[in-house]
């Protein structure tokens, strides 16, 4: 009778579950369920799998997009997760590996991956048995034992005490080995150890989320530096043009070929120019600071750098939208979170089914009562437990595992739209970062040549001091906007790098 008590209450409560659950359909949760393609997404290169089903049974947004808006300019190469070595700086590639050994980012990962492999442990007691040996002493008067039993013990006096030949106190102890074992007959327990296994590969794709976005952090700080001291060099370059200049415009005015004016401007010129130093200076610190930060040091060191920035290297490959959630560590991550959550749910669903557990006992107990005696017992038992009312805290549960799963579905939705966004928005941004860089280059090559005419006329006599200001000018601000535009060609490639992802596109 109470197994079939059982029975029913189970399926009944499954079949609650299943009308409460929309998504019952699309992502079936029972034992004949087929196992989900989420919770064994690899993210080693070439693995071929799809894309996985939000928790709402739609597929992920980028399905059925053949490739981006926007498109490399130029050849592309295949992806490669060491992306920075294409820039071939061997500075660069030892800063990023010295990041990679010091970064206090990398090694909070790392503890919370421990903390994971701790958890899926823990799930692992309940499937086992459980041993312990208990041992007691009690100790009490005699008469104690007179009154549990209706009367003085044999050979007592009236009234309830003892006789003179028996003690006042008596002992009485154990000393018993447990034996107990949960039979997991419902497969609840192996699917809550199931889902810590997915939450310890969601924060290993952390780990490699957070280095991934270390390396890119590296790099950009990198060329940061190589650009704040570029515009340190300009910079101290158009003193000095500035200055020779001026030690020009101060001979004419002796010569009586220039007025007060024109010297005064200048000077004005020198002056200004002398103020960009100090700021390329505090820039450049800045941005050595944030770069010894990112590798896990102390702010202070200089790093030895290229010159001057590099040119960008082939466009990578940038596959389908579809394969982010493979590329993307961060992606991998909310995608085992979904696999987790799901499993979890199928756990709570079996909490409706009855629960079986083994037991077993065997060990000595004894007495005292002047005389020492004692025996060896042992037992073995049974328990099964059916749910049949618990105020709904289990109906309670499942619907907030339900709620978890949709959650998590809608969250690793929301989070490929926004990678599909990213790479769109790189792509767009080098294309058009590299028609600023031509057209700076066309005018930095103008500028340079009029400036360069200009003083030629003015030395020999034969031009005005204000075409050569104004040519001074356009010179020094198309040389440091060129600068910083190149700086931005290159940063629209390394977030280009960054989102696209780790794992090289098969």
């Amino acid at each position: 009778m109470s197994q079939s008590v059982a029975a029913l209450t189970f399926v009944l409560a499954l079949a609650h579950a299943g009308r409460s659950s929309p998504d019952a359909k699309a992502n079936p949760v029972g034992p004949e369920a087929p196992p989900s393609t989420a919770g064994t997404a690899s993210p080693r290169p070439g693995a071929n799998q799809p894309a996985p089903p939000v928790a709402d049974g739609s597929q992920d947004a980028s399905q059925g997009v053949d490739g981006y808006r926007q498109a490399p300019a130029g050849p592309t190469v295949p992806r490669r997760s060491d992306w920075w070595r294409a820039f071939g700086d061997a500075r660069l590639d030892a800063l990023i590996a010295r990041g990679r050994d010091r970064s206090p980012d990398l090694a909070a990962a790392q503890s919370r991956i421990d903390e994971a492999d701790a958890v899926v442990r823990q799930q692992l007691a309940p499937l086992l048995p459980q041993l312990t040996w208990d041992t007691s002493v009690t100790v009490a008067p005699l008469d104690s034992l007179g009154f549990q039993f209706g009367g003085a013990p044999s050979g007592g006096g009236g009234g309830g005490m003892p006789a003179p030949d028996l003690p006042t106190l008596y002992y009485t102890g154990s000393s018993v080995l447990n034996l107990g074992v949960d039979l997991d007959v419902a497969g609840r327990q192996r699917l809550q150890r199931r889902a810590s296994r997915q939450d310890r590969r969601a924060g290993r794709a952390d780990r490699d989320a957070a280095q991934w976005r270390m390396s890119a952090s590296i790099v950009a700080a990198y060329y940061d530096v190589v650009t704040a001291r570029a515009q340190l060099v300009i910079s101290a370059r158009q003193v000095e043009v500035s200055e020779e200049l001026l030690a020009v415009t101060e001979a004419r005015f002796e010569l009586g070929q220039a007025n007060a004016v024109d010297v005064l401007q200048q000077r004005q010129q020198v002056a200004s120019a002398k103020t960009l130093v100090p700021q390329a200076q505090i820039q450049l610190r800045a941005f050595e600071q944030r770069l010894a930060v990112l590798i896990g040091e102390p702010p202070g060191p200089s790093f030895d750098t290229v010159a001057t920035l590099p040119d960008l290297p082939p466009a990578p490959h940038t596959g389908r939208p579809s394969e982010l959630v493979r590329a993307r560590p961060d992606l991998r991550a909310q995608q085992l979170r979904l696999e987790a959550a799901r499993q979890r749910e199928r756990g709570a669903k079996r909490a409706f089914a009855p629960s079986l557990r083994l037991t077993g006992r065997t060990g000595v107990q004894f007495i005292d009562l002047g005389d020492f005696n004692s025996q060896w017992f042992w037992n073995a038992g049974a328990v099964i437990s059916v749910p049949l009312y618990d105020g709904g805290t289990n109906l309670a549960r499942l619907r907030q595992s339900q709620a978890q799963t949709k959650t998590a579905g809608h969250q690793l939705h929301a989070a490929v739209l926004t990678a599909t966004r990213e790479v769109e928005e790189a792509l767009l941004r080098e294309r058009e970062q590299r028609r600023v860089v031509e057209a700076l280059e066309a005018q930095w090559e103008a500028a340079r040549v009029a400036l360069d005419e200009t003083r030629r006329r003015y030395r020999s006599g034969l031009g005005a001091y204000l075409p050569v200001l104004t040519a001074l000018n356009t010179a020094q601000q198309a040389e440091l906007g060129l600068v910083t535009a190149r700086r931005d060609l290159l940063a629209a490639r390394i977030t280009l790098y960054q989102a696209l992802g780790d794992t090289p596109a098969p």
